[in-house]
């Protein structure tokens, strides 16, 4: 008995193992992130599903057995080495712990909710980076996502090299992280091409939302006191494959605060964030859905990321935002301090009215949010407040009642009035200090439904201490690529100075190919020069410049009135619609039309101009009142949409699809995306998304929601296919490519005459004046005979 029961242990754990090889190699090359902008998850998260299976596999033995398995699996996985099955004495040690009856591992939790992972600086925005001057430096920012809490072993494994002429006996470089100085080396021949080295990131000075490393060089080519300081051999560069390796763990401590970030759309390697709704929601659960949507892709919109959302009936395993008044998501209750009892929805076990929204966060392991209330206006409420910014700032903590008692009015949205300021676009000040140069990138989204004109202007405000030399200190401006200029750095006592930089209207309005220009990417460049009195430098601490959150945007402007898919959502919302939108699904949705009214919305909240616009509203054909006064989306074709059918009918040439103008036979799927005037009301826009199959319509709202599709599109028709490029019909009749981007050769007059033009007009102007003359004689002669 006691050997078959050893060789049942073996066997379970030759087969767990198996499998967890065969996990391990799937998820081994899992790709790391490539954002420019913020930290994304890690992919070793990955690692704790293939421990969980490897639980699920082994669950079968007896929970010491399991224990002592998986903290062998830890210890192998956080080292990524091959796994190896146990050997006659691991047997012999289990049966030991079955005999004495071990407790389960108290850090096997810990351990599963440890999240290890590499990332290469390129991943994360950070090329091949270099400092230059004697006093250079590189300004590094690595965010923690939302929710998590970094771990020992956090450290930066920097590649770097170095001008092969530096003095090593005066040259050195400094890490210095969240204001605290970590580590310093030398600047040797040994180190000056692909040296490495590892800088721990102390847990310390972790404030919650990253680490701010800044490398600080002091470099020298000589011994002497007095040295050039911008000799161009003084040069050192940190390598795009430097590492960061960030272990992490969820903090367990999730707010409503954090709501931003915590639903930021996931990286590749993750799985798109969940949607969960009723099976059957009611009109205001799929409103209260569809505004959650609308959220979630203004969330995609600030990290500059295309949305990522999936949508469910059933909880996944997965970041994930539940919609549903408590007696829908029964099942899912308690939850937290949130709970049901039939009757009325308790808060840490006060009922709260029936008409109050509830926002509620799971505690621990992924994020996780619950919408809820006892009715399904509540949830609507709930939903609402997330889409308010004055409502959404009060919220704090795990959890929170949502009323309608009234805030503070919102400010005006940016681009209103055609300009807006670097603090209205979210932007804060951004200050670098020390001597040399320094960047600051930045990335802003425009109305893309404008057409810029002459006189647009980036006005920067630019604060720098006395101690900047003036006359080699300068801000250069470059807007998508496009050089703006250069300007020497102004101190005006203790007021800032204002720098204004005309931008290429033009080339600011579209592309070569007629694509509309969303975003621009903005780099200000700042040198600051110590000023030198003989061979004494002041600290370069005291060298500071600061981009104040008064710069701005000017932008003169025309709004393009023709219907082109490639300016999506444009003229249907945007900080000119002076209607509202509504998107439309048929009367008795199926499950994909719920799914792709959804990600339409996220789609919408991703594109919108600006926050704090009105979102749209999602309802069904049945919901459907009035067709006039409002923007419609329209999800479905005739055959399933009435709206679609009647509008169809009103302009049949307008909506009929367009054709393909390339195809393979045999394949299937396509989508149509048709633009154009609303028959119900003059100045409406009407977009039918309109499909063979209710799961096609996915086929064009995915074009929507990716920057790399609408691009493509063009005019007021497309035709979008599975792993094909969208097929547009016509360009819009006021799109043309920039004027600078396509010159033309002005012909002078005379040359564009004909010679035979050019002798019959001097001829016919003979006979003219031949003619005047005469008439001219004819009447004085008159008016002689006349007189006399």
């Amino acid at each position: 008995m006691r050997n078959a029961t050893v060789a049942t242990l073996q066997c379970n754990v030759a087969t767990a193992a198996s499998a967890m090889q065969r996990r391990y190699r799937r998820i081994r090359n899992v790709a790391t992130v490539a954002s420019a902008t913020s930290l994304p998850s890690h992919p070793q998260r990955r690692y704790c599903d293939a421990q969980y299976e490897m639980h699920t596999l082994l669950s079968i033995s007896s929970r010491p057995f399991v224990a002592f398995v998986e903290d062998k699996s830890m210890h192998t996985f956080r080292r990524c080495q091959t796994y190896k099955l146990l050997n006659p004495a691991w047997a012999l040690l289990i049966l030991m712990a079955l005999a004495v009856g071990a407790a389960p591992s108290k850090t096997l939790a810990a351990a599963q909710a440890q999240s290890d992972a590499a990332y290469r600086f390129v991943d994360l925005g950070y090329g091949d980076r270099t400092a230059r001057t004697m006093y250079g430096g590189l300004d590094y920012f690595f965010p923690v996502p939302a929710g998590e809490e970094p771990l020992e072993g956090a450290r930066l494994e920097l590649v770097y090299s170095h001008s092969p002429l530096l003095e090593p006996e005066r040259s050195t470089m400094t890490i210095i992280v969240n204001g605290l100085s970590v580590q310093s080396v030398r600047l040797t021949p040994e180190t000056r091409t692909r040296a490495t080295l590892t800088v721990p990131l102390p847990l310390s000075v972790f404030g919650g939302e990253g680490f701010f490393v800044q490398l600080r060089f002091h470099m020298r080519l000589t011994r002497d006191e007095c040295e050039e300081t911008r000799n161009p051999a003084l040069w050192a560069t940190i390598h795009g494959d430097s590492l960061l390796v960030l272990p992490t763990r969820p903090s367990g401590a999730y707010r409503l605060d954090q709501f931003e970030r915590l639903f930021a759309p996931p990286p590749a390697e993750r799985p798109p964030l969940a949607l969960v709704i009723p099976a059957a929601p009611s009109p205001e659960e799929l409103e209260a859905a569809g505004l959650v949507a609308f959220q979630l892709g203004r969330r995609a919109a600030a990290s500059r990321a295309d949305p990522r959302l999936e949508v469910f009936t059933t909880p996944p395993d997965r970041a994930s935002v539940m919609v549903g008044s408590a007696s829908a998501l029964a099942q899912l209750l308690p939850w937290g301090a949130v709970d049901w009892d039939g009757r009325a929805v308790t808060l840490a076990g006060f009922p709260i009215p029936d008409d109050h929204g509830v926002l509620a966060l799971a505690e621990g392991g992924t994020p996780r949010l619950l919408i809820t209330g006892a009715t399904p206006a509540a949830v609507r409420r709930a939903a609402q407040a997330l889409n308010d910014p004055e409502r959404r700032a009060l919220m704090d903590g795990a959890y929170a009642a949502v009323t309608d008692a009234p805030v503070q009015t919102s400010p005006p949205p940016p681009w209103a009035n055609g300009a807006a300021s670097f603090a209205q676009l979210g932007v804060s000040s951004r200050t670098v200090s020390g001597p040399g140069e320094h960047r600051i990138d930045l990335t802003f989204t425009r109305p893309a439904a404008w057409q810029l004109r002459d006189g647009s202007v980036l006005t920067l405000d630019v604060e720098a201490t006395p101690a900047v030399r003036r006359d080699t200190s300068w801000v250069a401006v470059s807007v998508n690529g496009i050089d703006l200029g250069a300007q020497p750095l102004q101190m005006d006592g203790s007021r800032p100075h204002r720098y204004t930089f005309a931008l290429p209207a033009d080339l600011l309005t579209a592309t070569l190919d007629g694509r509309s220009v969303r975003h621009l990417d903005l780099t200000v460049r700042l040198f600051l020069d110590p000023p030198e009195t003989g061979c004494v430098v002041i600290d370069g601490d005291s060298l500071r410049a600061t981009l104040l959150p008064t710069s701005a945007w000017r932008l003169p402007h025309s709004v393009r009135s023709s219907f082109d898919l490639g300016r999506f959502p444009a003229p249907l919302l945007g900080v000119h619609a002076s209607l509202p939108l509504d998107v439309v699904l048929p009367s008795q949705p199926v499950a994909a039309e719920y799914a792709a009214a959804l990600r339409l919305m996220a789609a919408l909240g991703r594109w919108a101009d600006a926050d704090g616009l009105a979102p749209p509203r999602l309802i069904t054909a049945d919901q459907m009142n009035e067709r006039s006064g409002r923007h419609l989306i329209l999800i479905g074709g005739a055959e399933r949409n009435a709206l679609s059918a009647e509008a169809i009918a009103r302009q049949p040439d307008r909506f009929t699809a367009p054709s393909l103008a390339v195809y393979r036979p045999g394949e299937t799927g396509e989508c149509r995306l048709i633009l154009g005037p609303s028959p119900w009301q003059q100045g409406a826009g009407l977009l039918i998304i309109a499909s063979a199959a209710p799961d096609d319509l996915i086929i064009g709202v995915a074009a929507l929601e990716q920057r790399a599709t609408l691009e493509r599109l063009r005019g007021p028709a497309a035709l979008i296919r599975k792993s094909a490029p969208p097929q547009p019909g016509p360009a819009a009749p006021d799109t043309a490519p920039p004027s600078s981007l396509t010159p033309q050769i002005e012909t002078p007059l005379l040359e564009r005459l004909p010679g035979w033009q050019i002798a019959g007009a001097i001829l016919l102007g003979a006979f003219l004046s031949a003619l005047v003359i005469l008439l001219t004689i004819q009447v004085r002669g008159r008016v002689r005979r006349r007189g006399s």
